[in-house]
């Protein structure tokens, strides 16, 4: 007997817990393309834009002419005009036919005529007056003053040995030309230069406060073409000028300037100061200024004021030629005599300072006062 058991098919089993979440799938293929969104709602208005720039652009061609106008009305009379120029004066008229009549009477006077050009001053007797810059430059004429010349500042002559001098405010002391071969001596048969004879002339008187006298100053130069510019660079020049008035220097005697209000107080102007200057000595004798006289008034003071010039030679560091010039009464009266004579350096700069603020007589150069008046003279060119 064979056995079958029943397969009966149960009940169904309640729900499984869920699985683990599984891997992602491969991507799907695009999908088609969707219908059209609807239209969308209008945005609200923007903001008000920045203001624009104004570019105005370049004229355009020119329009075509206008019709011609209508005539305007008539304008109103101009002014006159002026009267026109004379016309030519015609021929000669025939002679008249008419009897000549009597003698007119007397007309009555006539208005004032215009009032003339001013009168200009006239002097009769002007002042011709030199002046010396001690410079290797010219000095200018003052004010109220016409220049006449300018040259070299001339000394003396000196010929076996005697002087013949030029006061340096007189004219004749400014040569229009600086040579040394002036001079010639004349006899019955014939004439003929010497170096024993010699010419003396105003030397420049700048000299830096650095330096010495000797560093300064050519010992000696030759006269050439060459060396004539550097010799005439140590010469001082001069100026000549017509003055409209007198000029008069006051020496103080002291190292102060003179006090001149009693002369202001009478219509007198001070012209210029310097130091007072009295007398130039060459190898005997020498030449002096007479103290009123401006050129007894030296504006710069130097150990050596000449340049001593031959036929053939010029020099300036020399021990014949000597200078003279006014002290402080004062220093001289302070000064005992059995100590021996004065003796100051004056090589060194700071020695020649000390000489002309302390030692050195002071003065100045006054002239009448010219306010309100000027005097041309005529100086011709050339």
């Amino acid at each position: 007997k064979q056995w079958y058991q029943r397969r009966v098919r149960g009940n169904a089993g309640n729900p499984g817990t869920p699985g683990e979440k599984g891997n992602t799938g491969p991507a799907g293929n695009p999908g088609r393309d969707g219908s059209p969104g609807s239209p969308g709602m209008p945005g609200r208005q923007g903001d008000r834009g920045a203001d624009g720039k104004t570019i105005t652009g370049p004229p355009g061609p020119a329009g075509m002419p206008g019709a011609k106008g209508e005539t305007g009305e008539r304008g109103n009379t101009g002014a006159r005009g002026i009267a026109g120029i004379k016309g030519v004066q015609g021929p000669q008229g025939l002679p008249g036919a008419g009897v000549q009549g009597a003698k007119g009477q007397k007309g009555s006077a006539g208005k004032p005529g215009i009032p003339g050009d001013a009168a200009q001053t006239i002097q009769l007797n002007p002042y011709i007056v030199a002046f010396h810059s001690q410079k290797n430059v010219a000095p200018k004429c003052f004010d109220g003053m016409t220049e006449l010349w300018t040259g070299y500042s001339f000394m003396f002559v000196d010929v076996s040995n005697t002087e013949t001098a030029q006061p340096l405010s007189e004219p004749g002391s400014c040569w229009r030309e600086f040579y040394p071969k002036q001079l010639l001596i004349c006899k019955t048969d014939k004439c003929t230069d010497s170096a024993d004879e010699y010419s003396v002339w105003l030397s420049t008187a700048d000299i830096p406060d650095d330096v010495t006298p000797h560093d300064h100053y050519p010992y000696s130069e030759r006269w050439t073409d060459e060396t004539e510019d550097r010799i005439k660079d140590y010469v001082s020049r001069c100026v000549v000028c017509v003055s409209d008035y007198r000029l008069m220097a006051v020496h103080s005697y002291r190292s102060q300037k003179p006090d001149t209000t009693h002369m202001e107080k009478n219509g007198w102007v001070e012209l210029y100061s310097g130091f007072s200057f009295i007398f130039q000595k060459a190898s005997s004798y020498g030449m002096g200024n007479q103290m009123s006289d401006h050129g007894s008034c030296m504006q710069y003071y130097s150990p050596v004021m000449t340049v001593q010039a031959t036929s053939h030679e010029v020099k300036w560091i020399n021990n014949m030629p000597k200078t003279m010039w006014i002290v402080d009464a004062e220093m001289v009266e302070q000064h005992d005599i059995y100590d021996g004579p004065v003796d100051l350096e004056v090589g060194p700069g700071a020695d020649r300072k000390r000489m002309r603020e302390n030692y050195l007589g002071r003065c100045v150069v006054m002239h009448k006062s010219a306010k309100n008046r000027r005097v041309l003279y005529y100086a011709p060119s050339g």
